[in-house]
């Protein structure tokens, strides 16, 4: 096979050298592209499908680029959403009403929303959050950060004109799917407000991407910036012996829920190619994490995902509320 490649390429083409090194380090280089982008499509469906179990709806789902058109845009409370965009924040346009109805409606019921408040989001995302949000911080103002920089550009371009209130900050973070080429690691950046300012904190389905010192980054800066009494609502994934063996025993195979391969203490993921597709923590990991910051538990929710838990809370994920 080889005698004949050389034979076609010396008629064809006498002078032209092939440098087989560089060729395959293409190919390697957009394999890993590939299979980083079908883990991603894969994380999105299975939360999709999880929220929309939930909410007891079917995951509508419009095959646009199997069609060979463009999606039209999302419409969403006097909104017109870039589906690109809309997709990037997790689930799909089919279900993103839905879950930020939910995420809305969970906000309200544990750690309350006042009209003065001031809110931070970390992994704000296309504004999913911060759009309902705009109707009930009237008098207070919202901050959100990301490390997609054209989901913060499409909110401060929309959102924050009809709301001066609402500012939204890229951070510029080394990310596998939102970010691959920034220029920061987590722990080189700072929410853009003063210390003791915040009223509550915000973040859906972000620990779920983050390694263990980022997430120990984080918690030190919300420390920092909440006031005393001040809450904050996170989600995770947290598991043990028995959540992972129902876990396996519910979840497909193919699903990147299923966290059978061991990073580090404490620390589980699904794919060791892609870990931060979706990471997991034990109860032991998170508490020392939350220690260490100085703040503390109110109140933590089982959640849905594993299979595990008889009574599971609202979310797909574990839950936790944290205070100073």
């Amino acid at each position: 096979m080889y005698n004949l490649f050389r034979k076609v390429k010396q008629s064809i083409a006498p002078n032209l050298v092939v440098n087989r090194a560089n060729l395959d380090r293409e190919i390697e280089q957009l394999t890993v592209q590939r299979d980083l982008l079908r883990n991603t499509m894969q994380s999105v469906l299975n939360e999709r499908n999880l929220f929309a179990a939930m909410l007891n709806k079917p995951p509508r789902q419009v095959d646009w680029i199997g069609m060979g058109v463009e999606a039209p845009p999302l419409s969403f409370k006097g909104y017109a959403i870039p589906d690109d965009l809309v997709r990037m924040t997790g689930a799909g346009p089919e279900s993103f009403e839905g879950i930020s109805a939910a995420h809305l409606k969970i906000i309200q019921e544990t750690i309350g929303i006042e009209p003065h408040h001031t809110f931070l989001e970390p992994g704000c995302g296309i504004g999913r959050d911060a759009i309902p949000l705009t109707e009930v911080l009237t008098q207070g103002r919202y901050v959100g950060v990301d490390v997609i920089r054209s989901s913060i550009e499409w909110c401060s371009r929309n959102i924050t004109p009809r709301h001066p209130n609402f500012t939204f900050y890229h951070f510029d973070i080394e990310d596998q799917t939102g970010n691959p080429h920034g220029k920061l690691k987590t722990k080189d950046t700072r929410f853009p407000l003063e210390d003791a300012t915040v009223d509550r904190i915000i973040l859906f389905s972000v620990f779920t991407h983050m390694y263990v010192e980022d997430i120990g980054h984080y918690l030190r800066e919300f420390y920092r910036v909440l006031k005393p009494g001040a809450l904050v609502y996170a989600t995770a994934f947290i598991f043990d012996d028995n959540i992972l063996q129902s876990a396996w025993k519910t979840l497909p195979a193919d699903s990147n829920l299923r966290f059978e391969h061991q990073l580090a203490p404490g620390c589980r993921v699904s794919n060791p190619r892609y870990p931060l597709g979706a990471i997991a923590f034990t109860r032991e990991v998170m508490d020392l994490l939350v220690k260490q910051s100085g703040l503390t538990y109110v109140k933590f929710f089982t959640g849905a995902w594993s299979g595990y838990y008889e009574q599971p809370g609202q979310l797909g994920q574990d839950g936790m509320i944290l205070t100073k």
